[in-house]
C-alpha cells in the first residue's frame, strides 16, 4: 500500500492534544497523588516513568534488535514514506517511514513487539510508543520501506515531522504501559483496519485520540490519584471498539 495521507492529518494534533487535556483536567479536579495506592503501586508509575511525559531520565527496558541480517536503510525519519509497501501499526502523532534492508539469503520476519520505543534524536520531538506487535517480513537481499504509526510518549514536545531522526529504542519496563498493551490486545486499532483507500475513516481518528488519551493518562497524568486515574482509564478503554 502506498503511504496513507488524508484532509484530517494538520488539524489532528491540535485536535488530540486538546481532547486529550480536556479530559484531563475534568480528572485532576479535586484529586492528589494522597488518594489509595493502586494495586503493585503501579500508581508510582504514574506520570513517573523515565524518559517519558516531562520526566527525566533514560528510557528504561530490554534492547531491541534486529534479526540477524537486517539492517536500518538511512535514518528513521517523521512522515510519511514516499512509495511505501506497506504501513503498520496505530496512532498518528509519531508517524515514520522506515527502510529495513535483508542481506541475509534467506527471508526475515522483523517482529515490533508491544511496548518497543522510538527515541526521538533530539528533545524537541517525541518519543513514539509501540501499543500492539506488529511483524514484516523482509524477503531475502531485499529492502521494504513502510509506514510505522506510533503513539506520543511526550505530550509537550513536537510532533513527528520530516526533521525528526529516531532510532529503535527500549523495550518499555513500566508495568503500567504493560497493562495497557494488554489491555489493548482485543481492540480494534490497527490504522490499517481504518483505510478505505483514499484517507483515514473518521471513526479512525477517534480510536486513536482515545488510545492516545490513554497513554497520556499514564505518562502525563500528573496529580491523579489511583482511583482517578483508574476512572478515567476505564472509561477511555470502554470506548475503544474490540476486534
Amino acid at each position: 500500500m502506498n503511504s496513507m495521507t488524508s484532509r484530517h492529518t494538520t488539524l489532528f494534533p491540535l485536535f488530540a492534544r486538546l481532547f486529550a487535556f480536556a479530559l484531563l483536567g475534568f480528572f485532576v479536579l479535586s484529586c492528589s497523588k494522597d488518594g489509595a495506592p493502586g494495586p503493585e503501586a503501579l500508581d508510582d508509575e504514574l506520570a513517573n516513568i523515565p524518559g517519558l511525559g516531562n520526566t527525566p531520565g533514560s528510557l528504561q527496558g530490554l534492547p531491541y534488535q534486529l534479526p540477524d541480517g537486517v539492517t536500518v536503510v538511512g535514518q528513521i525519519s517523521g512522515g510519511m514514506c514516499e512509495g511505501a509497501e506497506t504501513t503498520i501499526g496505530s496512532g498518528l502523532l509519531v508517524t515514520v517511514c522506515v527502510g529495513l534492508r535483508n542481506d541475509s539469503d534467506q527471508g526475515r520476519t522483523v517482529t515490533f513487539p508491544a511496548g518497543l520505543i522510538l527515541v526521538s534524536a533530539t528533545d524537541e520531538y517525541q518519543h513514539g510508543v509501540v501499543l500492539v506487535e506488529e511483524t514484516i517480513v523482509i524477503p531475502p537481499g531485499e529492502t521494504v520501506r513502510f509506514v510505522f504509526h506510533t503513539y506520543c510518549g511526550n505530550s509537550a514536545r513536537a510532533a513527528a515531522t520530516s526533521n525528526a531522526v529516531y532510532t529503535f529504542g527500549p523495550i518499555t519496563s513500566s508495568k503500567l504501559v504493560a497493562r495497557l498493551v494488554d489491555d489493548l490486545k482485543d481492540k480494534k486499532i490497527d490504522a490499517i483496519d481504518y483505510w478505505d483507500g483514499d484517507g483515514f475513516r473518521d471513526e479512525y481518528y477517534t480510536v486513536q485520540t482515545g488510545v492516545q488519551t490513554l497513554l497520556w493518562l499514564i505518562t502525563d497524568g500528573t496529580d491523579l490519584d489511583w482511583a482517578s486515574f483508574d476512572l478515567a482509564y476505564r472509561e477511555l478503554l470502554g470506548g475503544i471498539p474490540n476486534n
